[in-house]
């Protein structure tokens, strides 16, 4: 459009404003609402301001068009003196660009389980009351958005350490606790304590069929009988010392050490219980506690035949009981697993079991080995014997709560293998984490254990 259509364009969209605005203020001036012709007549005047709006738009657009166009019309493109047609010369033939990397800051790139160590890092150098300062300088450290702030933001400092929100504690610890844990990389049932429990049925007796020999006599009746498991939370507090240097000077790197070795510290107790734990008052009831007497067997001997018995045992006493088969798997110790992997051998000194000489991806039988230390190797009247656990692991329910508490202790006196030392004079602080958690079998045939291993010793 040329210069002349476009003013009056827009002079006849002024106008028409200028019309309904009008019909408006006279209504105003009389204090009175606007009658129905008077508002049929300015939503018209309205509708053709907005058409007429729309008609110059796209006479913007065409303009700015053909503005690129005219432009590129001027443009001066060198001439081609020849064609290149082998692809490889035009790669040699086309101009270098500069390749600039951009690698993130090792330190600085974000793991599982950061969110817990910014936590803990703030609540070393701050006081309850500077919960503020702390999400200002996280942010200042990670960037607004960041996990690490979202966890500050989420967190609430008390007066000895900080309440972690609930979807830190899945997100975060538990996760983190998983890659520590051979127990729960293998798979058990996890779920949540409400209330500070968690039932489920399970069933203990099975229904079962009747013929009919002659006709008219009466079918027999069979009902299935049921039991529930019913888990209910244990609370456990885990201690790690920290050097009060933390304090002043709290590197990500350095916080991690801490976050990681609480991890391990929770992770090793957690294995612990689920394994051996006792079931007394304010304990996890560990397997070797709910499973049966006909569940477990020594050791039959260290030879290789005496191997696969105790393989052939262990699977036997699933089956034999038509435990689900979904996921299965294998514990032992270290010493074990070695043993088995690289002493034992056939008639021939070929490796009787190859798959068990590396610790990822080790199996048995078709079933995967999990190699875990804690499981001892110092019981019995030799104090050399170790135990195998074969698990089904979707029959093992590993319950906790999402509630999580840290607190910080300066300079505390803390107890180690059994020694009191004084923070104080070690220029100590402690930390606590009190979680909850409980453990159990919804069907106590669905392990089998083989004692007093001594393969290796």
């Amino acid at each position: 459009m040329d210069e002349n259509t476009l003013k009056g364009l827009r002079d006849a969209r002024m106008k028409a404003i200028e019309e309904a605005d009008a019909l408006i203020q006279l209504a105003e001036t009389e204090n009175r609402g606007l009658s129905a012709d008077e508002n049929e007549k300015v939503t018209a005047y309205l509708a053709e301001a907005e058409r007429i709006k729309g008609e110059l738009e796209a006479a913007s657009r065409a303009q700015t068009a053909r503005a690129a166009i005219e432009e590129a019309k001027r443009a001066s493109v060198p001439e081609v003196a020849r064609s290149v047609a082998d692809p490889a010369e035009q790669r040699a033939a086309a101009p270098r660009v500069p390749q600039i990397q951009v690698q993130e800051n090792e330190g600085r790139a974000y793991r599982k389980g950061d969110g817990l160590a910014a936590i803990l890092s703030a609540r070393m150098r701050y006081d309850a009351h500077l919960h503020h300062n702390a999400v200002r300088d996280t942010e200042r450290l990670y960037g607004t958005g960041s996990p690490q702030v979202r966890a500050l933001q989420q967190s609430s400092f008390t007066a000895g350490g900080a309440l972690i929100p609930e979807n830190f504690v899945g997100a975060e610890f538990i996760e983190a606790l998983r890659a520590e844990s051979a127990f729960r990389r293998a798979g058990p049932r996890q779920v949540t304590l409400t209330n500070g429990s968690f039932t489920t049925p399970r069933l203990t007796g099975s229904t079962s069929v009747g013929y009919i020999g002659t006709e008219g006599d009466n079918l027999t009746t069979s009902e299935p009988t049921f039991g529930e498991l019913k888990l209910v939370e244990k609370k456990v507090g885990v201690i790690v010392p920290f050097s009060n240097d933390l304090r002043r000077n709290a590197a990500l790197d350095a916080i991690r050490v801490v976050t990681e070795d609480l991890v391990r510290t929770v992770a090793i107790d957690e294995d612990t219980q689920c394994f051996n734990g006792s079931g007394l008052v304010g304990l996890p009831k560990g397997i070797y506690t709910w499973i049966p007497a006909a569940q477990k067997a020594n050791q039959t001997g260290t030879s290789l035949a005496n191997v696969r018995t105790d393989v052939r045992k262990m699977k036997n006493g699933l089956d034999s009981a038509n435990v689900p088969y979904v996921r299965r798997a294998f514990f032992m110790h270290s010493r074990t697993m070695n043993y088995l992997g690289w002493d034992l051998v056939d008639g021939n000194s070929n490796f009787a079991f190859p798959s068990l000489q590396s610790a990822a991806g080790a199996s048995l039988g078709g079933d995967p080995v999990f190699r875990d230390n804690v499981l001892s190797i110092t019981g019995g009247a030799g104090s050399n014997e170790s135990q195998i656990f074969y698990v089904e692991m979707s029959e093992c329910y590993l319950a906790e709560s999402m509630d999580m508490e840290v607190e910080i202790f300066n300079n505390a006196a803390y107890s180690q293998s059994g020694t009191v030392r004084a923070g104080i004079n070690r220029d100590e602080s402690v930390i606590r984490l009190i979680r909850k958690w409980d453990f159990g079998m919804r069907h106590t045939a669905s392990a089998f254990i083989i004692e007093a291993v001594t393969l290796g010793a």
